[in-house]
């Protein structure tokens, strides 16, 4: 009898695997979804059983445990896409109505019930917030206000989606960056947290101008902010009260809880690595951005133009995952998302591996009407 060879959605249970789903947007409005299964000395494989692509018109807001969240229409009404790529099975969610703007948007499931979290800034209550929650159990939404929570944010007047940073679902809470600040929102319990994020300054509205990426990673059941900056990449460690207590005799843990992890200069970087960069390479922050972190591997993957490579903390060298195609000088038209998965959904691996098969848009796959 022949065994299957099986692997969670999105990641296996090694962390020096990580799972990283490409979102493909063409200038006629269709998309295409390629899911990477990226292991540190195997490089990595499509998975065709869970990519696919779709004609309509979609935006991804988040990944958690296999699903995804996306924004689109339903007839000329804008709504939310519930989705799972194994079983192709999608929930049209309506939006609700709000008094003011919707600033973040996050997905929560755990494996049974999703819930999509809306936070709309603006509220008349003290603090300016108010979430609006979305659950699978009762198919209707619900308003929660954060009073734990003092002030809100100043939030800027405008913001470039495609510089964002996605949320991340990890042990049971959304965390969201939003000007300068992390927002953690407790799924059980709808306890929030708000804290400092290692590179906020006052003017955070002058420093997304600059196009920094940012991207909020889980690793080993860990959470890490990685960022760049004119001078290099970094990644810092969300600290829970009870880790290195020596640690907080230095820093007001309920304001910045963070620990410096690596920190790696563009100067020091570029000259080694000529091959992905280039010697005419153009220095700009946007040009460099984070997707996902292995902290066993302590491996970072990085989106540069037409290329996502890999680069090994311990050793200093970097190797390509996968290639890409883009107009100009538009490399957003690709976004790279880190994909974990602890649900029960799991899809035959794709035996075909190594990079040299990789180059997105992939010419077949599958379409689907969301």
């Amino acid at each position: 009898m022949e065994t299957e060879n099986y692997h969670t959605v999105g990641t296996t249970s090694l962390d020096i695997s990580v799972g990283i789903v490409c979102h493909y947007q063409f200038e006629n409005g269709s998309s295409q979804f390629a899911f990477m299964d990226v292991e540190s000395e195997r490089g990595a494989s499509l998975d065709h059983s869970l990519s696919f692509s779709t004609e309509n018109f979609v935006q991804t807001l988040a990944f958690c445990n296999g699903l995804i969240l996306l924004s689109g229409f339903s007839g000329d009404q804008s709504c939310y896409h519930v989705f799972n790529p194994l079983t192709k099975h999608n929930v049209m969610i309506p939006q609700t109505s709000t008094q003011g703007g919707v600033v973040r948007v996050g997905l929560a499931y755990d494996g049974d019930q999703f819930e999509v979290v809306l936070v709309e800034a603006g509220s008349s209550n003290s603090n300016g917030l108010k979430l609006h929650v979305f659950s699978s159990d009762t198919g209707q939404w619900r308003c929660h206000y954060p009073t734990n929570i003092t002030s809100a944010p100043s939030l800027q007047e405008l913001e470039f989606q495609e510089l964002g940073t996605p949320p991340l679902y990890a042990n049971s809470a959304i965390h969201w960056e939003i000007c300068g600040y992390l927002l953690v929102y407790q799924v059980q319990g709808s306890h929030c947290a708000l804290y400092e994020l290692p590179n906020y300054f006052d003017d955070w509205s002058w420093q997304s101008t600059l196009s920094y990426r940012r991207s909020l990673c889980e690793s080993g059941g860990e959470v890490y902010y990685c960022y760049t900056d004119f001078d290099g990449f970094h990644i810092w460690k969300l600290l829970n009260e009870e880790e290195h207590p020596g640690f907080f005799n230095y820093c007001d843990y309920k304001r910045f809880p963070w620990k410096l992890v690596h920190s790696v200069m563009h100067q020091v970087l570029m000259p080694k690595h000529q091959n992905f960069f280039g010697s005419s390479f153009v220095w700009e922050p946007y040009k460099v951005a984070p997707i996902a972190y292995s902290e066993q591997a302590q491996i970072i993957y990085l989106q540069l133009p037409g290329i996502v490579v890999a680069y090994n903390f311990d050793t200093g060298t970097m190797g390509s995952v996968c290639t890409y195609s883009y107009p100009g000088i538009n490399f957003n038209c690709c976004s790279f998302f880190s994909s974990t998965a602890s649900g029960p959904h799991h899809a035959q691996r794709d035996s075909t591996n190594g990079q040299s098969e990789l180059n997105l848009p992939i010419a077949e796959m599958e379409k689907l009407t969301l």
